[in-house]
């Protein structure tokens, strides 16, 4: 994703007009749990939890959790520039969502970034200024700008400091939209883009090995069309954890070298990675490439 160097300067909090206590009084304050009664408690937040509960077992009640989680949570929202109200408790305008920094996504996707507390945030953007908005009211704003996606807790791939440290994933258009309105959203007619979230992609805690990271990449400088390669934790419903690497390429090569080439690193990693770890490789144009592309780790 890109980044933009904008120096902060506040945060501002906004409600929905029609909430009469759904946030501080006081001018909101950056980072640390919250001090006064109302205020967001970005450190508590449920949304970490709900989603991985859904990638651990994904069922209509943790999915179910999972909405409910969406409606109550604060998000921290990047803006493109630090806005003009002073700190504190401010209604959402009209033109709420002309504020808001939107990113490419590696596949070209236009994305909405938000993020469950500031420490995840400043783990992307050290700098960029931010506001926050509450549940119904994020997606509302969401939903009237052009973004085709919410990408939660993302960290920044090309910055060797930034790393997972939340549980992270994706809001399809469909998905915000329903929950703008207060609904929560019905897979069984959008069967295809529930599927597609039904894996979470994370670190293991025992990482590979710098020596196996070393001969994947050795395998792959073998093959010029290679650009890249990223490793994920994908987590499927079933609770399985597979060690998976996407494999990215510089251009669009015929079908039958990628083909081969995978086959060569698959054959490389069976060699390389423990045999009682699961690991896949998958090319970083599929859907789950992209998911590893842009929340896991580059090292080739």
């Amino acid at each position: 994703m890109s980044l933009r160097n904008i120096v902060i300067r506040w945060s501002t909090c906004i409600r929905r007009e029609d909430e009469t206590n759904g946030g501080p009084s006081d001018p909101a304050t950056q980072g640390g749990p919250s001090s006064a009664k109302g205020q967001p408690d970005f450190q508590n937040s449920p949304l970490p939890a709900a989603m991985l509960a859904v990638a651990h077992g994904d069922s209509p009640e943790t999915r179910r959790v999972l909405y409910e989680s969406m409606l109550k949570t604060w998000f921290l929202v990047p803006t493109r520039e630090a806005v003009a109200d002073e700190p504190g408790l401010h209604d959402i305008q009209e033109n709420t969502a002309a504020m808001f920094s939107l990113e490419h996504d590696p596949a070209g996707l236009l994305v909405a970034v938000a993020f469950t507390d500031e420490e995840a945030l400043r783990n992307w953007n050290k700098s960029i200024p931010w506001v926050a908005l509450e549940g119904t009211g994020f997606f509302q704003a969401v939903a009237s700008s052009e973004a085709e996606e919410i990408v939660i807790n993302p960290y920044e791939l090309d910055d060797p400091a930034s790393k997972m440290i939340r549980p992270g994933g994706r809001v399809t258009r469909w998905e915000f939209e329903e929950l703008a309105e207060g609904r929560i959203p019905d897979g069984e007619s959008n069967q295809q883009e529930v599927e597609s979230q039904s894996v979470l992609v994370t670190m293991p805690k025992q990482m590979p090995t710098s020596e196996m990271f070393e001969a994947m990449g050795k395998a792959a400088r073998a093959f010029p069309e290679i650009a890249g390669m990223y490793f994920g934790q994908v987590i499927y419903p079933d609770g399985e954890p597979h060690w998976t690497i996407a494999v990215e390429f510089a251009a669009d090569p015929p079908a039958k070298l990628v083909k081969h080439i995978m086959a060569s690193l698959v054959q490389e990693a069976r060699r390389v990675f423990p045999r009682n770890n699961t690991t896949d490789l998958v090319p970083a144009s599929t859907a789950l490439g992209q998911s590893i592309r842009t929340t896991g780790r580059k090292f080739y």
